[in-house]
């Protein structure tokens, strides 16, 4: 909890000193109950004052009205941007002038509301603005330190959650036991298993990546174990698998979900024994190997279903790490896109070098289905499109299709022309509106796996081809 010595000053920029009087009235009433923070509102009739206000005192909001005499509502955003890129900037404004506010928003404001508003609503929004304030303060700061420990510079996070599970990876990685790494698809399992491997006493052992979807099941035995020559159609020569090659190091299984029933047991007597044996062989050889192990599926649920061994999951499950969601890391979004940012732009050769504020308004408020992945993917395409130094909410417009509605409290339709249709048609529109966006949502987070799209919506893999065939035309 925040001391409440540290007060939040909120500056209003109003020419109509009615409304003026009556938005400040309004806020210091509904900011009352505010148990976290005092606050403080200085008040100005035009843009030219504002700015003054911001070279004498630190301000940590803006409420802004679209239209004023002198500098304008958007002019003022654009000198805003080159004097205080962090504060965030709620735009006022009248029925007759929303499309003005709406194109505040593509300059970098965070939000916008029309006149008359409702007190409760300008509340919400001002909580939301100040959490805002808060990530774009603190990662500007964090920016300027190194934030991570050795051994974990491809893992970056400030948030409480993530500084908690790299906390577990320190205690974890000296002792010799074996991890369960459970996340959603994208989360960076991976990186944490590596990290993991990377601080251990056998740092310098070697390190074998298994992934358990990449082989098809005839396959995935030879790989994992071995095998001899002459063992099956093709083994002409003896070869040693993935396990034993990690002799003395760790073996990650990554998505161990997805192994095949049939190996499982084979798999269980290696953890247990410590000895290997290659296919067609008669010996097993002895190996010291660490295993670390992820999946973005709910194990208990597998067993339960008779799709994974219990004993094995027992064995796997000695430590389990759980990964957070991009979504849940909002304070890391920024640093992340920022790393990512600096990447693609060594790489493509670019003069872009940082985040406009409007692109990292855009950034927090999308969910991420995809995690960090999405997100890399995403800076990737926007370095490629971008052309001045800065990285906008211009480029993420076509790569974020949904962050603007989201972002203001809207359905995500441009426009919002179903307002104006018959109630049966307005309701059809949303309706498909919404099944496209959660069909995608669902597919994106499980990379395109339909049945595990299907199994996290509790909809019938037959009933969700249906609807993709209906929605989606192109998805499969």
């Amino acid at each position: 909890m925040e001391d409440k010595s540290h007060g939040f000053h909120i500056l209003l920029v109003d020419d109509e000193a009615g409304d003026a009087e009556i938005l400040l009235r309004s806020l210091e009433q509904e900011l009352a109950d505010d148990e976290n923070r005092e606050f403080d509102f200085t008040v100005v009739a035009r843009a030219e004052g504002a700015l003054k206000v911001l070279e004498e005192k630190e301000v940590h909001l803006i409420l802004a009205d679209v239209r004023m005499p002198g500098i304008g509502g958007i002019e003022f955003l654009k000198r805003l941007q080159g004097l205080n890129q962090f504060i965030p900037v709620i735009m006022i404004s009248g029925l007759n002038s929303i499309d003005t506010a709406v194109e505040a928003i593509r300059h970098g404001a965070f939000d916008y509301i029309t006149k008359p508003f409702n007190p409760k609503v300008l509340a919400a929004r001002i909580h939301r603005a100040m959490r805002m304030y808060e990530i774009l303060h603190q990662n500007w700061a964090l920016r300027r330190m190194a934030i991570q420990p050795e051994g974990f510079e491809t893992l970056i996070g400030v948030s409480p959650a993530f500084q908690t599970l790299l906390r577990l990876v320190q205690e974890v990685a000296p002792v010799r036991s074996t991890v369960l790494i459970v996340g959603e698809t994208g989360t960076g399992k991976e990186l944490l298993a590596r990290a993991i491997h990377n601080l251990s006493p056998e740092h310098e052992q070697p390190y074998q990546l298994v992934d358990c979807t990449r082989f098809p099941e005839g396959m995935i035995e030879s790989e994992l174990f071995g095998h001899v020559k002459g063992s099956f159609t093709g083994a002409v020569v003896d070869k040693l698998g993935l396990l034993e090659l990690a002799d003395g190091g760790s073996v990650f299984l990554d998505e161990i979900a997805d192994l095949p029933l049939s190996l499982q047991a084979r798999l269980l007597r290696v953890i247990e024994d410590g000895e290997v044996r290659p296919v067609g062989g008669t010996r097993s050889k002895k190996i010291d190997v660490r295993f670390i192990a992820a999946t973005n599926q709910n194990l208990e649920e597998r067993v339960s279903r008779g799709e994974f061994r219990k004993d094995l999951f027992y064995r796997l499950n000695v430590v389990t790490l759980r990964v957070p969601p991009l979504r849940d890391r909002a304070e890391d979004i920024p640093l992340l896109a920022r790393h990512f940012l600096t990447q693609f732009a060594r790489e493509f050769g670019k003069a872009v070098t940082d985040l406009h504020s409007s692109a990292v308004t855009d950034l927090v408020a999308y969910k991420w289905p995809g995690n960090i992945r999405e997100l890399r993917n995403v800076i990737e395409r926007a370095v490629m499109l971008c052309t001045g130094e800065r990285l906008s909410s211009k480029e993420l417009s076509s790569l974020l299709p949904a962050v603007t509605g989201e972002k203001t409290g809207h359905a995500s339709m441009p426009g919002e022309e179903y307002l104006h249709l018959p109630y049966s048609e307005a309701k059809q529109s949303v309706l498909e509106a919404f099944t496209i966006r959660y069909m995608k949502s669902k597919l994106a987070t499980h990379g395109g796996n339909v049945t595990r799209a299907a199994q996290d919506s509790g909809i019938p893999r037959q009933h969700f081809q249906q609807i993709m065939k209906r929605y989606l035309k192109n998805s499969e």
